[in-house]
């Protein structure tokens, strides 16, 4: 990736319709003077009337000049109307108001290729929660949740993904992952929730399907590429009448042309209390992290508590460990428990480290901070939580990404929200597994306005943002009103401009 750093005079070429477009820079100089490390960053999908949102990226291990990234598409406005927070039903009702945003580069970001990913046909008329990954072999993976347009409070859809193996250009069948109609990929004893409140029922905003919020985990060890939906909801071991979260799991061993049975994350011992919060693969292993509302007496936990689920089997079976260094405590009185509800215990992400076995890192939000442990052996014991990424001067940080890199190089973006509820985006690298965490940069060079209710892809497409590393840089995306609407920015910053943290709070 040989583009020089900064955007001073930087244009990049978008095929979107036989269309070229500049890339866009944040208006006038930044509020702050940019340090010497000088990131990059333009804007890379959405437009005043389609934004953009929610993106994920990847980087191809066998040449990192090919990147692609993708985002939800949303219609800004419906029917002349700006979106309120109340209104995302609305969208299920009219066709094509989402899409799947696709973004290719094969120069190292010189040029981008923009168009809508081919993925809906038929019934299926919207596409939201995108989703993208590269496997070790560089084959492209782009997917989201084709979903039909309908009033029909039955309606179904699916997590599903395409393949490229041509980097891009080209993309194959469609392949259904965490999903199928008659839910019978589902192991027989789940009871999956999907549909069930009529039309006009309030309760019906709430109503998930078990597929919701796919991501893929690749181990490269194996070539097993996991598929996750961690928003599901089940009847199970739930009071009469109502539900409970249920996250899930499926494996393709045959490099993404089909997926198998799918897995709860959690069982009957280790019920889940919270929405799955994260998820991870690596060395023969899948894991994920969530809230439980008990565990058996054996473990000497006291609940609700945080658990790590370990399968070797691709989810058929699960080994569990409370984690007894994340305090969990009790949801407010008529707050959901887990994130967005509190009752996690800051936990907010997991990640195995690809280049040593049994290598595994917690993230987890506390005091305006972000703080890592790390296991070497499997989650058995923990190290103290060292420091991993603050901002001055925010209120609060969210949105954060964590992930290691192919190299082992641990990497983590979040976003820092001020007083007066305008953001931007910083990250933070560790090179030696977790331990210790360098500086925290500020990597994208203004503040974007909370949004603006006339063109924000319908208040509802910002839930998550991404990071990806290669061995020279880390680039990230996420959304950013700055353009005067919500759109997906893409930046990047050296990984050589990570400086060791010479004065970082001792861990706790």
């Amino acid at each position: 990736m040989m583009r020089a750093r900064g955007v001073a005079g930087l244009t990049i070429l978008v095929g979107l319709a036989g269309m070229t477009l500049s890339a866009q820079r944040p208006p006038g100089p930044p509020a702050v003077p940019l340090p010497e490390y000088a990131s990059e960053e333009y804007l890379l999908l959405g437009d005043a009337t389609r934004g953009a949102g929610e993106p994920m990226i990847a980087v191809d291990p066998t040449n990192p000049k090919n990147i692609i990234a993708v985002a939800m598409g949303s219609v800004q406005q419906l029917h002349g109307k700006p979106a309120t927070a109340g209104s995302t039903n609305l969208y299920h009702l009219v066709s094509r108001s989402t899409i799947n945003w696709l973004a290719v580069t094969n120069d190292g970001g010189v040029t981008w290729t923009v168009r809508e990913q081919p993925i809906l046909s038929g019934k299926f008329e919207r596409c939201p929660d995108a989703f993208a990954d590269v496997t070790k072999d560089g084959v492209f993976i782009a997917g989201c949740e084709p979903r039909e347009t309908t009033s029909d409070p039955d309606f179904f859809g699916m997590s599903a993904f395409q393949l490229s193996h041509d980097k891009g250009k080209t993309w194959g069948p469609v392949v259904e992952m965490v999903s199928d109609y008659g839910l019978e990929r589902f192991a027989p004893h789940l009871k999956p929730i999907s549909g069930a409140f009529p039309a006009g029922d309030p309760k019906r905003a709430a109503t998930h399907s078990p597929w919701d919020r796919p991501f893929t985990h690749i181990d490269d060890s194996t070539g097993v590429i996991y598929g996750v939906a961690q928003g599901g909801s089940t009847t199970s071991d739930a009071p009469a009448g109502s539900r409970r979260p249920q996250a899930y799991v499926t494996a393709s061993t045959n490099g993404g042309r089909s997926f198998g049975t799918v897995y709860s994350w959690d069982s009957p011992d280790y019920p889940q209390q919270s929405r799955g919060i994260g998820a991870t693969a690596g060395h023969g292993a899948f894991a994920g992290v969530y809230v439980a509302r008990s565990a058996p007496a054996s473990a000497g936990a006291t609940c609700p508590c945080a658990v790590l689920g370990i399968s070797r089997d691709h989810g058929s079976s699960f080994e569990y460990r409370v984690l007894a260094n994340i305090t969990v405590r009790p949801a407010p009185q008529g707050q959901p428990p887990g994130p967005g509800g509190g009752g996690n215990g800051g936990l907010t992400d997991v990640a195995i480290d690809p280049t040593m076995a049994g290598r595994i890192a917690l993230l987890k939000y506390e005091n305006a901070r972000y703080w890592v442990s790390v296991s070497t052996d499997w989650g058995r014991t923990w190290s103290a939580f060292a420091a991993a990424g603050a901002s001055p001067d925010a209120v609060s940080l969210t949105k954060p990404a964590f992930e290691y890199s192919r190299d082992g190089v641990l990497g983590l973006i979040w976003r820092a929200v001020y007083a007066d509820r305008t953001y931007d985006a910083w990250a933070s690298i560790s090179r030696d597994g977790g331990a210790s965490f360098s500086t925290s940069l500020k990597v994208s060079h203004g503040r974007s306005p909370a949004y603006d209710k006339y063109r924000n892809a319908g208040l509802f497409g910002d839930d998550i943002q991404d990071i990806a590393m290669d061995r020279e840089y880390l680039h990230l995306v996420w959304g950013d009103s700055r353009s005067g609407f919500q759109g997906v920015w893409y930046g990047r910053v050296a990984l050589a401009a990570f400086a060791a943290a010479p004065d970082a709070p001792g861990a706790q």
